[in-house]
Formats: structure tokens, sequence, C-alpha cells
């Protein structure tokens, strides 16, 4: 939130959100974040996040 044209890989993102001693799947990212897609989107709000291809997740403006 502070930059949001950082660009967050999915690993930075997992350890941010999971503490190391949990195994999570290689797309669990990209599950979660398609769910708060679809929650900002059915709230009637637009796409704040932008995928960034082979890269990982940004803030949009």
């Amino acid at each position: 939130m502070k930059n949001p044209h950082k660009v967050h890989s999915r690993g930075e993102l997992q350890d941010a959100a999971w503490p190391r001693a949990v195994h999570v799947g290689l797309r669990t990212i990209d599950i979660h974040i398609g769910r708060l897609r679809a929650a900002l989107n059915q709230a009637g709000g637009q796409d704040l996040i932008r995928t960034v291809r082979s890269v990982g997740y940004a803030l949009s403006e």
C-alpha cells in the first residue's frame, strides 16, 4: 500500500502471509488473489490488483 508501483513476487506474498512452518502449494497465492479480486468486484470496486506476468502482483492506482 505504501508503494503501489512495486511488484511483489508470489514468494514475497507467501512469506508475508504464512509462517515458514506452513507449506502452501505453488498456486495458493493465485487462488487467494482471484478470490480477493472477485470480492472487490462484487462490492462494485474496480480491479485494484494488477498482474505482472511471470513476476507477481502490484496494486493499481
